[in-house]
């Protein structure tokens, strides 16, 4: 063999070695869908998939946090609803006391407003997943404890004494180094006044005190006001997690597709290239064949 044929031979044996790897790249790209077995063999890529991963998975942390405070904020919600059905059933209780001129009648309606009394510290109590909503940070304790019975009329601003939370309110991570508060705590003003309006209005009934009752009246029409801004206070607080984590979610989606351009392969690409490679090698195939069949005798000729 002459030493051009075989240096030609050793070219076209590269050739073929280079295509041969070439096509098994494209054979795992085809069957596998992704561009490299290895994030080493994809070096250019691998830094921006590893920082697009990283913003991904912070973005599922924060998407899971905000999703909690939003059921947590439903429940919250549910429960001052019920505070709301559970005014307008004391607004009777009071309306029919304050009219009626009898003490004996008056004192009969006290049962009534009691279990009214009794509802809202079960309401005021509202667990969410083994946790009292209406306690702030302090989540494992009830926000009241005690029982409300008969007391006179303290005054307006109440006391919050029943009260055994904390003042503050629950927190949510909504950006790498910041959180939010949310919800409403036990001590709000509102439940200060549903609570001794109860408890004044029970002794007023009780004691046909007309002064307590006249007390307890204005602290539970007052309560009603409150409570309509503790629902706005909540709705807002949902509407604007709501909008966070779309943000969130829509981001979290382009970042999908980016890694997806960076990871997959294009079929269509691979299967172009697979059938040049292809060719490329039975051409290679071909002219190392004509080669080995080469004789000194061929080019004496």
């Amino acid at each position: 063999m002459r030493v051009a044929t075989f240096f030609q031979q050793q070219q076209n044996l590269a050739r073929i070695q280079q295509t041969t790897s070439s096509l098994s790249t494209l054979s795992f790209q085809a069957t596998s869908g992704f561009k490299a077995q290895r994030f080493e063999d994809m070096a250019q890529e691998a830094t921006q998939l590893f920082n697009l991963q990283e913003i991904r998975n912070n973005n599922t942390v924060f998407i899971g946090g905000l999703q909690q405070a939003e059921a947590r904020l439903v429940a919250s919600e549910d429960a001052l609803n019920s505070i709301v059905d559970l005014l307008t059933e004391v607004a009777n209780v009071y309306t029919l006391g304050r009219n009626e001129l009898s003490p004996e009648v008056r004192a009969t309606i006290a049962p009534k407003a009691q279990g009214l009394a009794d509802t809202f510290v079960q309401l005021l109590n509202t667990q969410f997943e083994g946790r009292f909503l209406f306690s702030g940070q302090a989540s494992n304790v009830p926000p009241i404890s005690i029982a409300l019975g008969a007391n006179p009329f303290p005054g307006d601003p109440p006391p919050t004494t029943y009260y055994n939370g904390d003042t503050e309110l629950q927190r949510v991570l909504t950006s790498p180094g910041i959180d939010t508060a949310y919800g409403v705590t036990g001590d709000n003003i509102g439940f200060a006044r549903i609570a001794a309006g109860l408890e004044s209005l029970i002794f007023g009934l009780q004691n046909d005190s007309l002064p307590d009752l006249d007390g307890a009246i204005d602290l539970l029409r007052n309560a009603q006001s409150d409570v309509s801004n503790m629902l706005g206070d909540i709705g807002g607080d949902m509407a604007g997690f709501q909008q966070l984590r779309d943000r969130f979610e829509n981001t979290n989606n382009f970042m999908d597709q980016r890694i997806a351009e960076l990871r997959e392969a294009d079929i269509a690409e691979v299967s172009t290239r697979f059938a040049q490679e292809e060719a490329a090698l039975n051409a290679s195939l071909s002219i190392t064949s004509r080669i080995l069949n080469l004789s000194l005798l061929n080019f004496l000729r």
